[in-house]
């Protein structure tokens, strides 16, 4: 009976990290989202380090240890939230790139 005590913690334990992944997941556009709303501008030299980045690399790092914890196929389909958590640091590189670099 211990047991199942204990793999029913660990089940719980790993929906919980599968939710925060996720949640993570959304976190940069979030950021984005409140950037756009109060006006706040990203200067130029911020265009790689900025709370967007910084958000979207934690979400990799969370999503990657789960992933190295677990090693299961659910863990792994965690990757697929790639182009979400990505989007907007993608994004303001090329924004940066374009302004840096006209034609």
């Amino acid at each position: 009976m211990g047991t199942s005590v204990t793999e029913r913690e660990t089940e719980n334990k790993q929906n919980r990290m599968l939710a925060l992944c996720v949640f993570l997941a959304f976190v940069p556009c979030a950021i984005a989202a409140i950037y756009i709303k109060a006006d706040i501008e990203i200067a130029s030299w911020q265009a790689f380090v900025n709370p967007i980045d910084l958000s979207a690399l934690l979400w990799l790092g969370v999503t990657f240890f789960y992933y190295r914890s677990t090693r299961t196929k659910r863990a792994a389909w965690l990757f697929a939230l790639f182009p979400i958590a990505f989007a907007e640091p993608v994004l303001l590189a090329c924004l940066w790139f374009s302004s840096s670099h006209p034609h």
